[in-house]
């Protein structure tokens, strides 16, 4: 009776070994699976984070754009402004010599051209001041657009980078819980 008790007993254990050793191997096969899943998490915020860079860097192209494009812009309206008084100059140099030539009775007509030239030069001012205010307005507008669009683009970083931290660090409790337990079931597996 005792040899029938010891084979039995020792069935019994080579079963419960069997069983242990079954659920050790879907363990180990678990935590692949999860390795897997965490690698592929991983290399996809990557892939995210790497776009939101080159869409922070296509935006920071543009504006840079836009600001060269401005720039000259108004470098062109300087120089036609310059062109514009250089031509003014030499008309009031014409008429200086003739009123020079004419002395007397041109006099007064140097007076009249002096009075259209200081109305030239007003309405010229106020053009060119008219130009610069549209300018700035329109640099402004543009910049004001592109620094829009640039914080927009940092907060979907930030955000994204944030939703990164979030999911590693579940992912990593996840797998701090996940070893834990494997030890636990291995020690406990040890006392049977």
């Amino acid at each position: 009776m005792n040899a029938v008790a010891t084979a039995e007993n020792s069935m019994v254990e080579q079963e419960r070994i069997a069983r242990l050793e079954s659920d050790v191997s879907e363990l180990k096969s678990d935590v692949k699976v999860i390795n897997a899943r965490l690698s592929e998490s991983i290399i996809a915020n990557a892939k995210e984070f790497g776009e939101l860079k080159m869409g922070l860097e296509k935006g920071i192209g543009m504006l840079r754009t836009e600001i060269e494009k401005t720039r000259t812009e108004a470098e062109k309206h300087r120089a036609e402004t310059e062109k514009g008084f250089g031509t003014l100059r030499a008309e009031v140099e014409k008429n200086r010599v003739e009123t020079e030539k004419s002395f007397g009775v041109l006099r007064a007509e140097a007076e009249k051209n002096r009075a259209e030239t200081e109305k030239s030069f007003g309405v010229l001012r106020a053009e060119t001041e008219k130009s610069f205010g549209v300018l700035r307005a329109e640099t402004e507008k543009g910049l004001g657009v592109l620094r829009a669009e640039t914080e927009k683009g940092l907060g979907s970083l930030k955000a994204s980078i944030e939703s990164a931290k979030l999911w590693m660090l579940v992912t990593g409790v996840g797998s701090v819980i996940l070893v834990t337990f494997v030890t636990f079931l291995g020690h406990a597996l040890k006392l049977f």
